[in-house]
């Protein structure tokens, strides 16, 4: 099972760091599952201003908020196949 390296918390959501729709100077992380029909304009939750990357092995990682993310999955997104795929209920 995938572990946050920062916390070792186990509440994973897959997905994928895209412009917002809003403002193409926005970043937002858009999970997995989206439903179709969904209607939000930012389509995921914005990421935090600063990135960073580990220049030994390449891994990138930023933040959003913790809380907004879960909402946004349990409003906009399918339920996963598996529920240790996400962490999230």
């Amino acid at each position: 099972m995938t572990k946050c390296y920062k916390c070792g918390g186990t509440e994973i959501a897959k997905g994928k760091i895209t412009v917002g729709y809003q403002s193409f100077s926005t970043l937002v992380f858009q999970p997995e599952g989206l439903k179709f029909f969904s209607f939000s304009l930012l389509q995921g939750t914005e990421m935090g201003s600063e990135s960073f990357t580990c220049l030994s092995c390449g891994t990138v990682w930023s933040q959003t908020n913790a809380e907004a993310l879960k909402e946004f999955i349990q409003h906009n997104c399918k339920k996963p196949r598996h529920e240790e795929s996400t962490g999230i209920s």
